[in-house]
């Protein structure tokens, strides 16, 4: 449709930078040219819906009027929020005329840096003969801008040596990459005693060291032959040959079979066994004692059984037991609950979060706490006011159950918290200078100790400790609560200057 005559429409500004997880205001002036009072619609196109909130999508104005509204964004903290411009056009509508006005505006989304790292198995196992454990080490960007990513691992005491399949991963935003770590212990022993080392990987972006995660596992290591073990091997063997030397003919199973070992409800077996070097032979359950050291009996059982043969002499009591499995009827599958996830898993209070699943062979559903819903359903919206574990069971027609649950961090807005407070650098040289950040929400007073004294609630200063120093922050609002957060700055000794030595003019060169 082609731009209106009647309808004007002003932005206050044509770019517009917005932090993930923070909310931008854009100010639209709409006014009405025309010669009789129009009602005007506001509508937004460009952006997904979830970040876009218009107070007031519909207003009406007199001829000859302006009014200016407003319209707030609020770019959720994920990596599907793309950092870059997003352009995206404000478009106001007569809903009398159907004549518009369109004024294009570029959202800017700022990038920021998160990784998660996950390693599996958390312990591994060294022995003698298998020096080398392997593990998975997947490493997660959580961030909405492709990241580089190094892997290091060490333990404190050297114990092992850890080398990566690949040291330096390239991850785009929202990407996971799983690679594998191969550990050794640093010495292998063939006598010793078993040692446990815990070790530490970390994930550090190449670009950004403050961007960094970690987390641990263990490196069990055997050797061939411990002492106790030696001392008891030796006790084995004298022992092992004093019972060689004196026992009697040992009592021997040779044969305990049934065929065929699965039937269905209804059908018979053959149980057969052979003995030697037995006086006494039973056999349960329904058989008893039998004479004959070799023989077969048919079974009739209505349902899955295992027979137990006891043999007894002079050799000693032995004892096996084999499964006879009667089929009942064909029991439908189980259930699964392939995938279950909250989008997003964090919120903030007042805000809708997805739940969404998906699940096979159910035939009843059940969302802990909100009830009993729809098999054929695979999401549902939810506004939890505090943080709740939702808990998914999917049940099928024979009542088996599984469960998976799920956690909604939910966090309220105009609760004291100190969201941000930290020290750039945090190492510094005496002398230098270390710049203070901090952004505290639903504050009446803020302090720093140490001499920066009473602070505005969002801000930045700069200092100069002459040793190592902890900044502690303490915010206080109407209430009287109260909460603290503090950074540790560490002073380091200026490096020595070093003076060549003189050289001696009249001493002859060598």
């Amino acid at each position: 449709m082609p731009a209106s005559t009647t309808i004007e429409i002003k932005i206050s500004q044509d770019d517009l930078k917005i932090e993930p997880g923070g909310t931008a205001q854009l100010q639209i002036e709409i006014a009405n040219t025309s010669d009789q009072p129009d009602t005007i619609g506001l509508e937004v196109e460009g952006l997904d819906y979830e970040w876009v909130a218009i107070p007031v999508p519909t207003i009406t104005l007199d001829a000859q009027t302006r009014s200016t509204e407003k319209i707030l964004l609020k770019v959720p903290r994920r990596s599907e929020s793309t950092a870059g411009a997003h352009p995206f056009v404000v478009r106001a509508r007569s809903l009398e005329t159907g004549a518009t006005a369109v004024a294009p505006v570029t959202l800017l989304v700022e990038p920021f840096a998160a990784l998660s790292v996950e390693l599996y198995p958390r312990r591994g196992v060294c022995s003698y003969w298998k020096p080398v454990s392997e593990f998975e080490v997947t490493v997660h960007n959580l961030g909405n801008t492709p990241l580089d990513v190094r892997l290091y691992a060490s333990d404190p005491d050297d114990v092992g040596v850890y080398t990566f399949e690949r040291e330096v991963l390239s991850l785009q935003a929202g990407a996971s990459e799983t690679v594998i770590l191969s550990a050794e212990p640093s010495r292998r022993a063939m006598v010793g005693r078993s040692q446990i080392a815990s070790f530490t990987i970390t994930a550090r972006c190449v670009d950004n060291a403050y961007v960094a995660v970690h987390t641990q596992g263990q490196l069990y290591t055997r050797p061939l032959v411990s002492p106790v073990t030696l001392g008891v091997l030796a006790l084995l063997l004298l022992a092992l040959g004093v019972w060689a030397f004196t026992r009697p003919k040992p009592v021997e199973i040779l044969e305990f079979a049934v065929e065929p070992s699965v039937i269905q409800q209804g059908g018979t077996a053959v149980l057969r066994w052979h003995v030697a070097n037995a006086s006494e032979i039973s056999i349960t359950p329904d058989i008893g004692v039998v004479k004959e050291s070799a023989g077969s009996r048919q079974v009739l059982p209505s349902q899955t059984t295992t027979y137990h043969l006891v043999a007894r002499g002079r050799g000693g009591v032995v004892e096996q037991e084999i499964v006879l499995t009667v089929q009942p009827a064909p029991e439908p599958p189980p259930p699964a609950i392939l995938a279950f996830k909250a989008e997003p898993p964090q919120i903030t209070k007042g805000d809708t979060v997805n739940l969404i699943w998906q699940v096979q062979n159910a035939t009843k559903l059940l969302l802990s706490p909100i009830g009993e819903l729809d098999p054929l359903l695979t999401s549902v919206r939810d506004t939890p006011a505090v943080t709740t574990t939702y808990t998914l069971v999917a049940i099928n027609s024979a009542g088996q159950k599984v469960e998976k649950k799920v956690t909604v961090k939910v966090r309220d807005p105009n609760a004291l918290e100190v969201l941000e407070f930290r020290a750039e650098p945090s190492v510094i040289t005496a002398g230098g200078t270390v710049t203070l950040r901090w952004r505290v929400q639903a504050a009446s007073r803020v302090v720093i100790d140490n001499g920066v004294g009473e602070v505005a609630p969002q801000g930045e200063t700069v200092v100069s400790p002459a040793g190592d120093t902890t900044y502690t922050l303490t915010a206080t609002n109407d209430a009287g609560d109260v909460v603290t957060r503090s950074v540790k700055v560490t002073v380091t000794a200026t490096p020595p200057v070093t003076t060549p030595p003189s050289v001696n003019p009249t001493q002859p060169g060598r």
